[in-house]
């Protein structure tokens, strides 16, 4: 079995500078995969790559609404008690990409005539998307067409287009067909129960939408759908505008859906332009009227034409990245991967604080558009110290699901406290698997850490005392539910019956990664309640009223933290991931056919179960997360034994090596995996980027780089770095937020810069060396630690 670390990555087929993204040929086999890739976004609206031209066709596209989802009751043949009912699921919505074209009577499309030249480029500094071509028509005539388009980050939920067609020496009349289509009626995968992929879901059996308004005004038209169980209204409002002086007509229904038939006169000086936005909307409150208003108001802003919607979204990419920079020096190909990812998980997190990020975004219809823990541990740690506004929108979200996690904690038995799903979109849990899905407590910890992280980086006290305090309460009473004080180990607290991030070993008892990650939510919420106690009393006692919560219990769970029991195996020297895993019998790994990966597509669960084999990062995460659990021999042996089992079919996994190697000094490894993750999408690493890209590995890229090869580790009110370069790069810098602060820090194989670009005085230790980082001050000091330093 080959590693990440030392598998060669393919070619990709995407190329460009360090800030563009590159096709320069048209492949039909690459087709969806390519969609995914050139996805636009804003958090809230998705567009994946299709084409203008290619409508009512899979080429056509997709538009995504994250949060936006339809409830569908899932089948058992034999139900248990406590058993998921129902699960969300985001079926695509209107779709307004679709712009048909005919030049002197010919359709237009790549597959008819010939193609002269082509390139489509997404311009990761301005959010840009761009397409050129040089067509051949079957009669011989030769048109330049320029297809741009963007989704706004100033406007929510706009779209903007722009089609040039330039006839070449001949003018010639050029119809345009612009379409907004009517929701698709199903989602998901369909096809042969053999083929099922279940990372992608189950098709949607029904119409989940129903048609609400048609809206016919001057300036624009469009629809108000709405999905049949739950209620959630979706407006699609669409408005042209046309080069030459030439009257918009009225637009037709057509196929359930609106057509705008346009003739332009066009010639090599007077191109026939269009310019198309289209504007979408979701409440599930508001009458159709009030949203349509809201998202008028928003279509509004494509009046001022094509050119100034792009000026402003380069404006805002301009401050985006000038907060949020982060480079590579030496090597474009990482560079360009890096700010991929970086690109993708601004576009995929929601900002309303009613909304998570997808494990897909909303760029396909991988996992149904649910939210997964991912979002938390892997998400949101790249917008934390770059945009931590966006952060606490999405703990905000977790917040406001509350009295639902509460539900799920009553329905798997619970008498007290809240235990949130391991994937939703809605706030139920959707696995229809309870023992690699609802067993994974460790989600309840997951957020306690990223609320923990917020806190510290941001000290955001209202945000602590409106929503944190209760959230963080309420999910650690339920470790002193699933857990108890075992006699036959001395009174030891032990956690049985979960199931750890590694899906390959489901109802574990004790394993570590949710062990110590239940320790440290625990002594967190324990030291809120003292903190609240201190500097705000009465809060604390309405609090503890509002959740009938007292010292007494608070109590119990420091005792629960400090017995907190922690598999160690002493002849060997690592920790077990969990009581059993040591005991089962060895994968053969030289025995397994290497187009058997992913092995959940080719064995049975109890198969897996059986066998000391890893699917993703568990223990190896606890050495991250929890750091200070293990002292640096232990964090060694630990890796080593856990690299050869884990098969990292899950793309989670391959950061978290990444960041250990990283910070056990073992470079070639830690490089090796970083590329994995940063190009999981940009080469197709796991063959199914047609699906969706990997946003956990997207954001883990950045936490890669970050955490390992800068090696941040906040620490109150310092942060502390231990950067190791890769030897394939000249260097690397980036910038972070932190504290009301922002500071750049520039790393080169000798040298390393420290910089306090805004805020106040910074404590910071390098390598373990502390100083104080002054207003405008620059700090430079050697990259390797000195030799009377000692790196942590």
């Amino acid at each position: 079995m080959r590693h990440p670390s030392d598998a060669p990555l393919p070619e990709s087929p995407f190329t460009g500078d360090a800030w563009t993204v590159e096709e320069r040929d048209h492949d039909p086999a690459r087709a969806a995969w390519a969609e995914s890739v050139f996805a636009l976004g804003d958090g809230f609206l998705g567009v994946r790559g299709g084409f203008e031209e290619a409508v009512g066709t899979p080429a056509g596209g997709a538009v995504y609404l994250n949060g936006v989802h339809e409830t569908v009751p899932i089948a058992y043949h034999e139900k248990g008690h406590g058993f998921a009912e129902a699960s969300d699921v985001r079926p695509p919505a209107a779709n307004a990409l679709g712009i048909e074209i005919a030049i002197a009577g010919e359709p237009f499309s790549l597959d008819r005539g010939e193609v002269l030249a082509y390139s489509r480029r997404l311009d990761l500094r301005r959010g840009l998307l761009v397409r050129r071509i040089r067509w051949r028509s079957p009669a011989g005539r030769v048109s330049e067409l320029r297809f741009e388009r963007l989704v706004s980050l100033v406007h929510r939920g706009l779209l903007a287009q722009r089609v040039t067609v330039t006839p070449q020496g001949f003018s010639a009349p050029v119809r345009l067909r612009s379409h907004l289509e009517a929701p698709p009626h199903g989602c998901g995968e369909g096809g042969d129960a053999a083929d099922f992929d279940p990372r992608l879901g189950p098709a949607l059996g029904e119409n989940p939408w129903c048609l609400e308004a048609v809206v016919r005004e001057a300036a624009f038209a469009g629809f108000v759908h709405r999905t049949r169980r739950r209620g959630i209204a979706v407006a699609a409002l669409v408005s042209h505008r046309l080069s030459g002086g030439v009257a918009l007509p009225e637009p037709l229904e057509r196929d359930g859906g609106l057509l705008w038939e346009i003739t332009m006169e066009a010639d090599e000086a007077a191109p026939a332009t269009l310019e198309k936005a289209a504007a979408y909307g979701a409440d599930e409150r508001a009458g159709h009227d009030a949203l349509v208003a809201r998202v008028r108001d928003e279509l509004a802003a494509a009046e001022a034409g094509f050119d100034a919607l792009a000026a402003a979204q380069a404006a805002w990419f301009e401050a985006f990245w000038d907060d949020a920079s982060v480079g590579i020096a030496g090597h474009v190909a990482d560079a360009r991967a890096l700010h991929f990812a970086v690109f993708q998980v601004l576009q995929a997190a929601g900002r309303d604080g009613r909304t998570s990020v997808c494990a897909k975004g909303q760029t396909g219809e991988g996992y149904e558009g649910h939210y997964f823990w991912d979002a938390e541990i892997y998400v949101l740690p790249l917008l934390l110290y770059t945009r931590p506004e966006i952060a606490r929108a999405l703990l905000l979200y977790r917040a406001r699901k509350l009295d639902h996690a509460r539900a799920n904690a009553r329905l798997l038995g619970h008498r007290r406290g809240a235990l949130y799903p391991w994937r939703t979109i809605g706030g139920r849990e959707c696995s229809a698997y309870f023992p690699a899905g609802a067993a994974q407590y460790h989600i309840n910890a997951d957020i306690a850490f990223a609320l923990a992280r917020y806190l510290e980086a941001t000290g955001d006290d209202d945000f602590l005392l409106d929503h944190g305090a209760e959230m963080l309460f309420e999910t650690a009473r339920i470790w002193c539910e699933v857990g108890h004080h075992d006699p036959l180990r001395d009174g030891a607290f032990v956690i049985n019956g979960v199931t750890g991030p590694d899906e390959y070993s489901a109802l574990v008892d004790n394993n570590l990664y949710t062990n110590l990650m239940a320790r440290a939510h625990l002594r967190f919420a324990v030291a809120t309640w003292e903190r609240l106690g201190r500097e705000w009393p009465g809060r604390r006692r309405a609090l503890a009223d509002a959740l009938a919560l007292d010292a007494d219990e608070v109590a119990t769970w420091r005792r629960a933290a400090d017995a907190m029991f922690i598999p160690h195996d002493a002849a060997r020297g690592i920790h077990p991931q969990d009581d059993r895993f040591l005991h089962l019998a060895p994968w053969d790994f030289a025995a397994t056919p290497p187009g058997n990966y992913p092995l959940l597509l080719h064995y049975h669960p109890l198969v897996l179960y059986r066998h000391q084999v890893a699917k993703q990062a568990d223990l190896v995460l606890a050495l991250f997360l929890c750091e200070d659990a293990f002292d640096d021999a232990e964090r060694a042996r630990d890796f080593a034994y856990y690299e050869p089992v884990t098969v990292h079919d899950s793309t989670l996994s391959a950061p978290i090596f990444s960041i250990v190697a990283s910070r056990l000094g073992e470079s070639a490894k830690a490089y090796g995996y970083f590329r994995h993750a940063a190009f999981v999408d940009l080469c197709d690493l796991h063959g199914n980027s047609a699906h969706g890209l990997h946003l956990a590995a997207l954001g883990g890229s950045w936490m890669a780089l970050v955490f390992g090869f800068a090696g941040m580790r906040p620490a109150g009110e310092a942060l502390a770095f231990s950067p190791c370069p890769p030897a394939a790069w000249e260097g690397f810098s980036l910038r972070l937020a932190y504290r009301g602060r922002r500071i750049a820090m520039r790393v080169g194989a000798d040298e390393t810069e420290y910089r306090l670009i805004e805020g106040a005085p910074l404590k910071v230790r390098h390598h373990g060396h502390a100083f104080e980082l002054g207003a405008k001050e620059t700090v430079r000091l050697a990259t390797a630690p000195a030799a009377h330093e000692t790196a942590r």
